[in-house]
Parts: structure tokens; sequence; C-alpha cells
């Protein structure tokens, strides 16, 4: 006998309320990281139309990411006490007004602000997503959802240099900022309708604020002399005394996290070697996106002269491999170990970025497009085995903690890839533009080592762990 209708639309209800559920949180996700990627093809036209020096263009990208890295931890903690919807509406509120003043900055400054400001707002409306779709959908489907969440990332930064070439070059620089606004209108009025208030949670143990003034000061500095080293007029000991300062705030930063019994970030975390190994391979895959995507699209524009749409073609072999492969590295994990994998994908993407500054000395792109796409098939191998592994190896009651501190290992990541190749291409030139083909093979194959590096640290940490992929306990 069939079932009246409206008891079957009463069981579509909730299905249908998750599906938009989903789909705001997922845009949101692809509007936070597309501006990550969005910029490096139009760096050299903002460079151009406002007449800034390089130095200044490459705070462009890094104080979106640098804002966004510093402030993630306390933008899930805030969710915490004040309601992730309430957080997620005034995130994307402020992010889109952020993004509009991106597009009307008359000025290498007011931009380099905007951007800054931008990143604190992703960091308010990014970490409440997961939230809100763990307390919306059941267990059964929590982990379809989060897949189709995690695809979004993917898709998005694929499409971020291929969006800002198009952009850029029919539109202008400035509609890669004004674009925003139509994907947080449609996120606002979803989030509106169909996001119900979640519970907020207990305030007990208060907001670690010191925690995060010293992070937020610590990863400035940090960051702020690396931009410096690479800078002719810059002081040695001005630069070493602010990179100085940053290590010991940060050194206080994780004094701070150790003593607090509700800390902003679970530093603790760290000393379990699994996540630790982890962490790293995050940080440093993260390291080598940004600096592929951003100063790969300087360089195809720079230094082998093509328009900006070109340069958004041109990167696609580094960003396609990232969304078809994902798949693949989930599976391969389960059979070989995740650590394995995640060690051969980082000597897989060693190798391509050592292609990359090979590549640069002929001065033609397809050697350089077949290096992007070796680095390209690497980098999934990387990001989603590690990502288990690090979820897997805490208990259940901390794995909130896990979460948020690997999304602060990559933004720091993304961060010290944008400032420590930026800092190697001024180190090579001083003026504007364009700049010098050998400073772009300098910071890849820098690029190249840190990667090897990971491998390394990796594999030491492999030495007396159990095998990952495998079933482990929580």
């Amino acid at each position: 006998m069939a079932r009246p209708r409206a008891a079957r639309d009463a069981e579509a209800a909730p299905g249908l309320r998750q599906r938009w559920v989903l789909a705001a949180s997922s845009l949101a996700l692809a509007m936070t990281f597309v501006d990550e990627t969005v910029v490096g093809v139009a760096l050299p036209t903002i460079r151009d139309d406002l007449g800034i020096s390089v130095a200044l263009s490459h705070w462009v990208p890094n104080a979106y990411i640098l804002a966004f890295a510093s402030l993630a931890a306390a933008g899930g903690r805030f969710g915490d006490l004040f309601g992730t919807r309430r957080m997620f509406l005034l995130g994307t509120v402020a992010f889109a007004v952020a993004s509009l003043l991106c597009g009307l900055a008359g000025s290498g400054g007011a931009l380099v602000v905007a951007r800054a400001v931008q990143g604190a707002a992703a960091a308010a409306m990014l970490p409440q997503t997961m939230a809100i779709i763990t307390n919306t959908f059941p267990a059964d489907r929590l982990g379809k959802a989060i897949g189709t969440y995690v695809g979004a990332a993917s898709v998005a930064l694929a499409a971020g240099p291929l969006l800002g070439g198009l952009l850029t070059e029919h539109l202008g620089w400035r509609s890669i900022f004004f674009v925003n606004l139509v994907p947080a209108a449609a996120v606002l009025l979803i989030a509106c309708t169909v996001i119900g208030r979640q519970p907020v949670g207990a305030s007990s143990g208060g907001f670690d604020g010191w925690g995060l003034v010293t992070s937020v000061a610590g990863l400035g500095a940090v960051v702020t002399a690396l931009m410096q080293s690479g800078g002719q007029g810059s002081s040695a000991v001005g630069v070493l005394a602010l990179l100085g300062a940053g290590l010991v705030l940060l050194g206080v930063f994780v004094r701070i996290e150790t003593r607090r019994r509700v800390p902003l970030v679970n530093v603790g975390l760290l000393a379990e070697r699994r996540f630790a190994g982890s962490a790293v391979m995050v940080l440093c895959a993260q390291f080598s996106f940004l600096a592929a995507v951003i100063y790969g699209a300087v360089y195809v524009q720079d230094s082998l002269g093509l328009s900006p749409s070109a340069a958004g073609l041109a990167m696609l072999p580094a960003m396609v491999p990232t969304v078809v492969l994902a798949p693949a590295a989930g599976v391969l994990s389960r059979r070989f170990g995740a650590r394995t994998l995640t060690v051969a994908g980082a000597v897989g993407g060693a190798l391509g970025f050592a292609l990359m500054g090979a590549a640069v000395e002929v001065r033609s792109y397809w050697p350089f497009g077949a290096a992007l796409l070796v680095w390209g098939m690497s980098i999934p191998f990387i990001y989603n085995p590690a990502m288990s592994v690090a979820m897997a190896a805490p208990p259940t009651s901390r794995r909130g903690g896990a979460s948020g501190l690997l999304e602060m290992c990559l933004q720091v990541g993304g961060t010290l890839g944008t400032a420590v190749v930026g800092a190697t291409l001024l180190s090579a030139h001083s003026g504007r533009a364009p700049l010098p083909g050998d400073a772009f093979a300098t910071g890849f194959f820098l690029t190249a080592g840190v990667l090897a590096a990971a491998a390394l640290t990796q594999t030491l940490l492999m030495v007396s762990g159990r095998p990952a992929g495998r079933a482990t306990p929580p």
C-alpha cells in the first residue's frame, strides 16, 4: 500500500534541507580557496596597474593567507562561544565587504589591507562549515557529505588560476574580487533559510586571548622577516631581530597552549608521531602548492610573455591531477599504507619542482608544463593520506582540535611558501618587472628541497610507528 503523500514529503524535507546546507558550506569553502589562488595570474597586471613594487605586490596574496592562518583557530573557538551559524553569517558578510574593498582599492597599500581583512573574514567563516555539516547530517550520510565538501575545495583550487586569468584579461583584475559578491549573496540566502541555530558551546575556560595575540604576532613577525630578507634595502640585523622576536613569540604561544585548560590550539597533538608526521607533510605540501600556483603563474607571464588567460590555461597541468587523482589516493593508501604513499608523493613533488627549476633555463613552456604535470600528479598522494592518518591518530574526543590544528598547518604552509619564494625572487631583483628567470629557478629548487625534507622527516617518523592505512583503534 502506498504511503500518504504527506509522509513522503516529511521524509524528503530533511534530505532537501541537508543538500542545501551542504551547498552553502561547499560554496563558502570554494570561495575562500579560490581567493588563495586566483590572484597569482592577476599579480603582474595588478603590479603594473597600481604602479607598485615587486616587494609590495607579494603581500597581495600573502596578507590574505597570513590573516587566514593566524586567525583560523580563533574563528573556530568563536563559533563554539557564540554559535556557528552566527559566526558563519558574520564571516560571510565580512568576506563580501572585504572583497568589495579589494576591487575598489586605489593603491597597493589599500589592497593589501583589504586582503588581510578578507583573510580574517575567511577565518571566521570557514571553520564553521565543518561544524554545520556535522550537526546537520546523520552519521550514515556524513562521510559522503564530507567527500562532496572536500571535492569542492579541489575544484576551487584547480579553477582559481584559470578563472583569474579569464577575468583579468577580459574584465580587468578588479573583477576577480567583485565576482565574490555573487556566491557570497547565494551563501547568505541559503544559510538564512535552511541553517538552523546551532547550540552554543559552554564558555568554561574562557577565550585564550594571550594565545591569539602571541600566535598572530609571532607568525606575522616571522613572515615579515622572511619577506624582508629578499629586499635589497633591508638591514640584515633588523631582519634577524624580527625573525628572532617572531620565533620567541611562537615559543611563548606553545608554552601558553600547553598550560591552558581550554587552549586555542591543542599543540599537545604534535607529540603523537603519526599526527606530527602528517602535519609536517600537509604544511610542506601547501608550501609547494602556493609556490607553484602563484609564482608559476607569474613566471609564465613575466618570463614567457603569456597573457593572463593563457597563463591560467598554462597552470592546468598542475591543477587538474589534484581533482582527478584524489579518489585513487584513498584506494592506494588503504593498500600500501598512507604514510608510505605520502613519502612517495613528496618525493614525486620534489622531482617536479626540480624539473621546474631546470625548465626555467630552457625558456620554453612545454618542459615547464611537463614539470607542472609531474608535480600535480604527486600532490594528491600527500594531502588525502596525510589527513586521514592525522585524523585517525587522536582519540575521538580530541579530533575537533586535531582538525583545527591541521587547518592551521595548511594555512601556515601556504603563508611560508609565498613568503620564502617571494623573498627569493626579491633577492635577485629590486625593480618592478619583469622578474628574472634565474630567481624563479632558485625558488623552485628551494621548494623541491622543502618537499624532500618533508619526505625525510616522515620516513624517520615511520621507523617506530605502526603502518598507517591499516585499521588502528582511535
